[in-house]
């Protein structure tokens, strides 16, 4: 007898969630993007993966007033939402990084667009701004607006300015469903656990690295990345490959001068970028310094033990497995979006031998 199992239940949360989220939003408007759900997911154009981060709302003058910096580009207006599918695929072709597809909603016309904030790399981004806004919702006017952002291959997230979140998964693999954010932050606070600095120039290298990496999950293929001791000297584990010979040290970017360039910030950040999507493992230490790129090592079966993935996720279980007390943590991202870090446990301490009984 043949079975044919479908994900309904989703279906019927992310439908709820808009009708309590957003008064009145069309339901043609709401079946096509139901129709578009999974493909959403696993997007992409001419060859390139894209995370489309998509923003309903009934007001995107008031959210560009909201936001610092930021700015709408209004590229179609339409009557009905008939071409809803025709106007995502024109506009995100074009839509990376830090733009942003909006859909703007009123009676009888339906916007579509780009926005986002031109702060800068050191600042919040649109996405993030707009998620922890708390001002929004409490406006005479009443303002609806949901942000809809795949985490990776299986996950959607659905925030609205009132607060809620709505996540939907269609991974079977329970380990699957981690959250981009969670680890980044993690990731983010043992990269600088070691620096010294005040804590508006720190938060500022905070803010960059996880923009840097928010960009990174939808440019890059795969990664590695290991934290490193500020004090750390490589006895063999990573001598496969390239090592700086001047460490790039960003809190230092910040601290050159009392106005810092912007651009070469920007530069140094692509650099960085460039790096991780580079084949290879990138080394930066627990004072956020950038050590070393296109680094493998020699994995090792027997040690690691069944892996389920390919060979960077191996490779990031056998560096774990070395509790090398130098090591920090490793930052894993796989081409689906999977992410993962995980701070180094340090190795059991060694039970001391017996001492021979020497009494006759």
């Amino acid at each position: 007898m043949e079975e044919m199992i479908f994900f309904d239940n989703a279906k019927a949360n992310v439908t709820s969630f808009f009708e309590k989220e957003f008064e009145n939003f069309p339901p043609l408007l709401m079946s096509h993007f139901l129709n578009k759900f999974n493909d959403l997911l696993n997007y992409s154009e001419e060859g390139c993966n894209i995370r489309p981060q998509i923003v309903f709302t009934n007001n995107i003058e008031a959210i560009v007033k909201a936001i610092p910096k930021s700015h709408a580009l209004t590229l179609f207006e339409d009557t009905e939402a008939t071409m809803f599918n025709s106007r995502l695929k024109s506009i995100l072709a074009i839509a990376n990084r830090d733009w942003c597809l909006f859909i703007d909603i009123k009676e009888g016309k339906i916007s579509y667009g780009l926005v986002m904030s031109f702060s800068s790399i050191k600042d919040r981004n649109f996405i993030r701004c707009l998620e922890e806004n708390t001002t929004l919702k409490d406006r005479p006017t009443k303002i609806h607006c949901i942000v809809a952002r795949p985490l990776n291959f299986y996950t959607m997230k659905l925030h609205s300015i009132t607060g809620n979140d709505l996540l939907v998964n269609f991974s079977l693999d329970k380990s699957k469903c981690n959250f981009f954010a969670t680890e980044v932050r993690e990731f983010v606070d043992a990269t600088f656990s070691k620096l010294r600095t005040t804590q508006r120039k720190l938060q500022d290298m905070k803010n960059m690295y996880f923009n840097i990496f928010s960009n990174a999950m939808s440019i890059v293929n795969g990664t590695i990345c290991v934290i490193v001791d500020k004090d750390y000297k490589d006895n063999g584990l990573f001598e496969d490959g390239i090592w700086l010979k001047e460490p790039i040290s960003f809190s230092k970017l910040f601290t050159q001068s009392k106005s810092y360039s912007e651009e070469k910030l920007q530069a140094f950040a692509e650099l960085f970028v460039n790096m991780l999507n580079f084949d290879g493992i990138t080394i930066i230490d627990n004072q956020g310094r950038l050590r070393a790129y296109n680094v493998f090592v020699e994995t090792n079966s027997k040690k690691v033990g069944y892996i389920v993935g390919g060979a960077r996720k191996r490779a990031a279980y056998y560096i774990l497995s070395s509790k090398k007390k130098d090591i920090v943590g490793v930052y894993f991202q796989s081409h689906e979006g999977e992410v993962i870090f995980q701070a180094m446990k340090p190795a059991a301490p060694k039970k001391p031998k017996p001492k021979k009984d020497t009494t006759n």
